[in-house]
């Protein structure tokens, strides 16, 4: 145990402290990292989100993450532990992983869990990479360094909030805990080396664990050959890959079943060459106009290994260490060699990792391998030793530039001058290039005496924690107080139609699918696989809704037909319509071109409509030159509904009808309130009025909330039963159990939709499962007693697995103790005794 005031102890507090100043805002001053910032430009978010709000670019994928683990923790909270596997919600929990990171989701408000994840993960990443450099035989400062190094390298930034930041944040852990159980070959280290290997692996990023052990291996391998040192650790991995059975099974389980037909590996071009340049220079890479062609607005979400000038340098540096550099540069190449290099290490990477995967979590090791190397550097110039040939210090610089930088540096200048950004690059550039000018400067002064040499490492310490600051503080978007994003009346009004279990679709970017696990209900749309059967069911409702296959598995939807029994079939019970867009329905009436327009400030207009299907909305023939709100009000059979609209160029003014939808002949009146000047109303020759009509033959029920249309259609659980009767008895998004009475032997349709984990019970036996789309079961002529259950696939077997290798240690520990000699144990217990 470390005591305050030692080496260790104070590094520790130093990571602290950089972290707080790193996270300051969502920490201490009410500041959040949650991912919203995107969800602001979606309705009915829109409408209420706050004047100044500053929309950044990214991926909504991260929306997804945070929101259903805030699921599960009010799900915790509450008492509830169903929420272990894919629902409608698209919830995660075994197979996409559980890092240990995001479990404070259970413990903490869940505006305040990202900047606590972000915290945790960066001092996690710092503390295990000190402790690996401890058992290198690093001194103080110099772990310090690779600390802060790799802690605060453009990954760590970039993952924010992401499974990948607590998964990068292990990887050093697992590597000392394998240098430990390598050097000592005990039970104790060899345990300890199979924990962090299971935390790794249930972070869910498989690409990342697998290289982690493979370079565990190799550095493992290189530096000492002996079987016994080489058995333990794989005597550790094989157990704590055993911890993380739960997982793994459930994740083979779900990405062989679902549908990778239409799967598609874009390339990652920042895995170029070229982009080697960021990683000293982390700033070329962070401005629009100043990066590669492959960075655009979407850079604060692309991958970048940047470490900073002044690391870059000394991880040159160390290359004339002395010393073992097997490891570090081990780490580089790689790291380099699968990121970069491609050839043969392109292929071991599909092998190890499969495809798509090799660039950018690659850059794990190399950025591990560039840490330990500075901290390599700083251990030799904290101990006043001599580097090897100094002389040829100017060279390995000079061959490094050239391979490095060479042909990349090229590009990279004919492209910022191509864009007139030179000045630009210099200007962002400038903190990176000063850091480094001052630390050579300290190294100079060192070299000739001036210095000592644990100063020039406090420098180093000091120089890197400012540069890496200033670039990765700007990545994460920290939202304030008011700008936290939050269910809106829209989301009541759902919950009131349909219930937390029930499903909804909308139309277009309407009410952002990335956020319906936190403010429910759940969304057809949620990201999540599907199986072969519903890609192709919607595909058929909407060709270009699903693109990309299990992994781009968000389908968007232009348009709906209320009419297509899919909707029914998959147990969608309301749809919802983007403010001033068309509700579903069909268009009895066809908006007619105007012969003539009229001023409608004050104007009363009235026809009357032959409807031939129910009244969803009228369309006015509304022009402006630009965007003008008008004030509609409409009178249709006795009943007022007013509206609010925005007239656009060449698009018809849409109010929605409130209500039941309405049938026979109807007069409608419509009285529009606009400023004068600014919208004109289109009328046909007679000088009459000209309005279309939506319509529909169904039994929805219309709802206006935050501008946004929702078309209610409840379905039932039970969608077809064959003509017997149903009477259910528990519906929710694991179980549903009801009573069938049929006179003859008869398939029960319900709106589950199939995933793995699926089972069904008839009368207390397994019954006879259908259905590759939604599921159904063959019941019996009579009455039966229906229950269908779900059960995370890979749960049981894994916790099985779990058990058995608790077992097998058990069983060593015993076998260990009985072949204790005598005198072994009298020994132990003398110690004992004087102790």
């Amino acid at each position: 145990m470390e005591r305050w005031g030692s080496t260790g102890a104070t590094r520790t507090l130093v990571f602290v402290a950089v972290v707080a100043v790193a996270f300051w805002r969502p920490l201490f001053a009410g500041g959040t990292l949650a991912p919203d910032d995107q969800v602001w430009a979606s309705a009915p978010f829109g409408a209420v989100a706050p004047a100044e709000l500053t929309i950044e670019v990214a991926e909504p994928d991260a929306t997804v993450v945070h929101s259903a683990w805030t699921r599960w923790g009010e799900e915790v909270r509450s008492g509830s532990l169903t929420q272990l596997g894919d629902g409608r919600s698209g919830a995660p929990v075994l197979a996409d992983g559980v890092p240990i990171t995001h479990l404070v989701y259970a413990l903490v408000p869940a505006w305040f869990a990202p900047g606590l994840i972000a915290a945790l993960a960066v001092l996690l990443a710092m503390t295990g990479t000190g402790r690996l450099l401890d058992r290198c035989g690093f001194g103080g400062v110099a772990a310090g360094v690779g600390g802060l190094a790799y802690g605060l390298s453009g990954l760590m930034f970039v993952w924010i909030g992401w499974p990948h930041a607590t998964a990068f944040a292990l990887v050093p852990w697992v590597f000392a805990a394998g240098v430990r159980a390598a050097a000592v070959v005990d039970r104790r280290s060899v345990l300890a080396l199979g924990g962090w290997i299971a935390l790794l692996a249930w972070c869910g990023v498989w690409a990342i664990t697998a290289y982690t052990l493979v370079g565990l291996v190799i550095t493992v391998g290189l530096g000492d050959r002996r079987s016994r040192r080489l058995l333990a650790v794989a005597v550790g991995m094989a157990t704590g890959l055993a911890f993380a059975a739960p997982h793994l099974l459930a994740s083979a389980s779900r990405w062989s079943w679902a549908d990778t037909s239409a799967l598609t590996s874009v390339d990652d071009s920042s895995a170029a060459v070229s982009s080697l340049l960021t990683l000293a220079l982390g700033s070329l890479w962070g401005a629009d106009s100043v990066g590669y062609p492959w960075i655009g607005s979407l850079s604060a979400q692309l991958s970048i290994s940047t470490v900073g000038f002044v690391a870059g340098m000394l991880a040159l540096v160390a290359l004339l260490a002395p010393g073992d550099r097997r490891l570090p540069f081990t780490l580089i190449g790689l790291g380099v060699g699968v990121a970069y290099a491609g050839g043969p290490f392109l292929w071991v990477s599909h092998l190890v990792a499969g495809a798509g995967a090799e660039m950018t979590h690659a850059r794990v090791l190399l950025i591990l391998g560039v840490a330990i190397a500075a901290a390599q550097a700083i251990d030799v110039i904290e101990q006043d030793a001599v580097f090897r040939r100094p002389d040829r210090f100017a060279v390995t610089i000079g061959i490094a530039l050239v391979l490095v930088a060479g042909w990349a540096g090229v590009e990279w200048v004919d492209t910022a001058h191509a864009a007139g950004a030179i000045r630009t690059a210099i200007a962002e550039s400038m903190t990176s290039v000063l850091a480094a000018v001052a630390f050579g400067g300290v190294v100079m002064c060192w070299r000739r005496g001036a210095l000592a040499g644990d100063a020039v490492a406090l420098v180093a310490t000091a120089l890197i924690a400012v540069e890496a600051l200033s670039f990765g503080m700007a990545i994460p978007t920290v939202t304030d107080r008011d700008e936290r994003l939050s269910a809106t009346s829209t989301h009541a009004e759902l919950l009131e139609l349909v219930g937390e279990d029930g499903l909804v679709v909308g139309v277009g970017p309407a009410l952002a699918p990335s956020v319906s696990a936190r403010f429910g209900p759940n969304d057809l749309r949620v990201p999540r696989p599907r199986s072969a059967g519903e890609t192709a069911l919607l595909s058929a409702a909407d060709p270009a809704a699903v693109r990309g296959g299990a992994t781009v598995n968000q389908p968007v939807f232009s348009s709906l037909d209320l009419s297509d029994p899919a909707w029914r079939r998959l147990g969608v019970d309301a749809v919802v319509t983007s403010p001033w867009h068309r509700p579903p329905g069909i268009v009895t009436t066809p908006l007619a071109v105007a012969s003539g327009r009229v001023d409608p400030a004050g104007g009363v207009f009235t026809t009357t409509i032959d409807l031939t299907a129910g009244l969803r909305a009228v369309e006015l023939d509304l022009k402006a030159p630009f965007a003008t709100p008008v004030e509609v009000d409409v009178t249709v059979a006795g009943r007022f509904i007013f509206g609010d609209a925005v007239v656009v160029t060449d698009s018809p003014v849409v109010v929605p009808i409130e209500g039941d939808s309405l049938a026979g002949p109807v007069s409608v009146t419509v009285r529009v309130f606009a400023e004068a000047e600014t919208a004109t109303l289109g009328v046909d020759a007679a000088g009459e009025m000209i309005v279309g009509v939506v319509g529909s033959g169904d039994d929805g029920t219309l709802r206006i909330a935050d501008g946004l249309t929702i078309v209610h259609r409840p379905v039932a659980a039970v969608t077809d039963a064959g003509g017997a009767d149903v009477m259910p008895d528990h519906v929710d998004d694991r179980r549903l159990g009801f009573r069938v009475d049929s006179d003859r032997p008869t398939v029960v349709w319900t709106d589950i939709v199939d995933r793995p984990g699926w089972t069904v019970q008839v009368d207390g036996s397994p019954g006879d499962l259908r259905g590759d789309v939604v599921l159904g079961v063959g019941v019996p002529s009579g009455v039966s007693e229906v229950e269908f259950r779900y059960r995370p696939p890979g749960l049981v077997v894994g916790v099985v697995v779990i058990a058995l290798t608790v077992l097998a240690w058990a069983l060593v520990a015993f076998v260990m103790a009985v072949r204790r000699s005598p005198d072994d144990r009298a020994a132990a217990g003398s110690v004992a005794s004087r102790e």
